[in-house]
């Protein structure tokens, strides 16, 4: 959990898979972003990401992890949609290279 000066606090999941304890990280720490990986090898797939995110209730989600090999099939669109189905209302910020959030 990074927090920012102005009080925002971020999630970094690494290369992680979903686990339980996201939910206590959610309740204690209530993060406002998490960046979860998402590219279904090696990491997360979206439909895990979806349930980390409703464990941990992030007002912003940036998908990493995906895209760089064709091994890495999840893309933010497939995580839109899995958080959709379980009625998650984070919204998903997928970032360009060099793109910054402001």
């Amino acid at each position: 959990i990074i927090t920012l000066e102005d009080g925002t606090r971020i999630y970094h999941a690494g290369d992680t898979a979903v686990f339980s304890d996201m939910a206590l990280i959610g309740e204690i720490y209530a993060p406002d972003i998490a960046i979860l990986p998402i590219g279904d090898h090696w990491t997360m797939s979206p439909r895990e990401a979806g349930v980390a995110a409703r464990l941990l209730k992030p007002r912003w989600i940036v998908p990493a992890h995906y895209g760089t090999y064709p091994i890495l099939t999840g893309t933010p669109d497939a995580l839109r949609e899995e958080l959709a189905r379980q009625k998650t209302e984070a919204e998903v910020l997928a970032l360009r290279p060099g793109e910054t959030l402001a």
